[in-house]
């Protein structure tokens, strides 16, 4: 048992404070105005660092394209009803501007890495960081979790995003300034505290881990942490993919600046005896990232991961125009558009599921049961009616649970539903100018996944083998039964591979 534990909290190595003249915010962190890469350490001593307890805390504030805060209209006509418009003429910047559902704040990090200040080498790396911590969040929490927790410490919200969502981008202007029925806190912005709090986990192999980690000169000799911020045009999203009418709803350019940033922990004090029993081997539950793309209705993505202990694959897919593009929310994941069939494979034999998983009805489906009769998938309702992805949906939460099945989670049919029907409501149509068309809020949070866990710690090896993953579908295809913007349009894979991954703190030799 350790003596006593220290609380830290410690600064990035490259900080800088933000000041406001003349309503315009500068300094911090920023991708646009400001430093994009953020750099903290914690020295060498002998401690052990409890990455269980481990916070990144501070406040952000975002800003238009000139660097003034979004906040209402600075004018007495600024009313709740225009607040709470949706749509058209109406809509306001700060309702047209969303964070993501299922990560919120935590989608600023793209990248997370880090290093033993004993060497310049990276020992633990995740790229595209926030994308697979989104899906995970959806799959463990439920709609009532997301209005209290993951709101209140990261502005995620979850399937509310519709309505919850629009308090996220809105910034107090700080003045004593009339703004109607919305009062202002006239504390001024250069206030320590003028900003949205926020405190999360960094989700990573090394640093949310069980075991803790030495600091001592024979070990990591300390550590340097790593965070690359993410674009803004990735981290923001519109809330229609089309908002034809409507001046004041215009946010393009805005971005986010990040102040009081802090690494906040704590360091265990060990005796002389929990010193002499540390074992510098341990196994992190570790996870990296690959890339690969769908461009036809029948394609094969195959990839050698080159990892011993491979625990399962998760696959997440975006539209080819999807990322760091506002105008779509880039933390909706779906199933390849039109899904009809798939199979995995190893080696280019099927395992350990030795069948191909179908997806009965499916989007392409065009007759009846019966064969009797026509089917127009944008035409039936309810529209997920359409898409019998029962067997697809369990074996992707185990993938991304390892092996289990959610106990509670936000990936419901009826949000299925809901990114369905927006998806074919993209094209304008006859819908008139002053609506907005294909509401971005309601995203899914679905893949391809396969697990081989099996709920019981299993691993399989893949080292100088491959995966492929053989996928039938109506993407990039035309066809004309599917949502006209996505139908011609190749689609992204967004891989992880999680894996157990052997780790020694003396040697800082990481092994997969």
């Amino acid at each position: 048992m350790p003596v006593s534990k220290v609380y830290f909290s410690v600064p990035p190595l490259n900080d800088q404070a933000t000041q406001s003249a003349a309503n315009v915010i500068t300094g911090g962190f920023s991708n646009v105005k400001g430093n994009a890469n953020i750099k903290f350490a914690i020295s060498a001593q002998d401690r052990m660092l409890e990455t269980a307890d481990l916070y990144l805390t501070g406040r952000v504030i975002h800003v238009t394209s000139t660097g003034a805060p979004l906040t209402l209209k600075p004018a007495a006509a600024t009313t709740l009803a225009e607040f709470n418009a949706n749509q058209g003429a109406s809509l306001q910047a700060v309702t047209n501007q969303n964070v993501s559902n299922w990560g919120g704040l935590q989608n600023m990090v793209k990248r997370v890495f880090v290093q033993s200040k004993k060497s310049s080498v990276s020992i633990s790396e995740h790229r595209n960081y926030p994308m697979f911590v989104n899906a995970r969040n959806a799959w463990t929490n439920n709609r009532d979790d997301y209005l209290v927790s993951p709101l209140t410490r990261f502005d995620a919200a979850g399937t509310e995003a519709d309505f919850v969502n629009r308090h996220s981008s809105l910034m107090d202007n700080a003045t004593t300034g009339a703004v109607g029925q919305m009062p202002n806190v006239s504390a001024g912005q250069n206030n320590p505290e003028y900003g949205k709090p926020f405190s999360f986990r960094l989700d990573t192999a090394l640093l949310n881990n069980t075991s803790a980690l030495h600091l001592g000169n024979n070990y990591l000799g300390g550590i340097l942490i790593n965070l690359e911020l993410n674009q803004e045009n990735g981290f923001y999203y519109n809330k229609y993919f089309d908002s034809s009418n409507g001046a004041d709803l215009n946010v393009d350019g805005s971005y986010y600046v990040i102040k009081d940033l802090r690494l906040c922990g704590r360091l265990s004090v060990p005796t002389p005896q929990d010193l002499a029993d540390y074992n510098p081997q341990s196994l992190l539950a570790d996870r990296f990232n690959l890339i690969n793309d769908i461009n036809s209705s029948v394609n094969s993505s195959k990839y050698t991961p080159n990892a011993a202990a491979v625990r399962s694959i998760v696959n997440l897919y975006l539209d080819q125009d999807q990322e760091n593009n506002r105008a779509k929310n880039q933390s909706d994941f779906r199933i390849p558009l039109g899904l009809s069939r798939y199979q995995q494979n190893k080696n280019n034999t099927r395992q350990p599921q030795d069948f191909v998983i179908e997806v009965v009805p499916n989007q392409l489906t065009k007759t009846k049961n019966s064969g009797a009769g026509a089917v127009d998938a944008s035409a039936v309702v309810p529209k997920a009616a359409m898409v019998g992805d029962a067997e697809v949906r369990a074996l992707f939460q185990r993938a991304v649970l390892n092996g289990e099945l959610a106990g509670k989670c936000s990936v419901g049919l009826q949000t299925e539903e809901d990114s369905i029907t927006e998806q074919y409501a993209m094209t304008r149509g006859g819908t008139a100018a002053t609506e907005g068309c294909g509401n971005n809020t309601k995203a899914n949070a679905m893949g391809i996944g396969l697990d081989y866990t099996f709920h019981m710690g299993e691993t399989t090896d893949y080292r100088q083998r491959d995966y492929d993953a053989i996928i039938h579908s109506g993407v990039n295809s035309g066809d004309a039964v599917l949502p006209a913007e996505r139908s011609s349009i190749p689609e992204l894979t967004q891989s992880y591979i999680k894996n157990i991954a052997g780790f020694n703190s003396q040697t800082l030799v990481k092994s997969v």
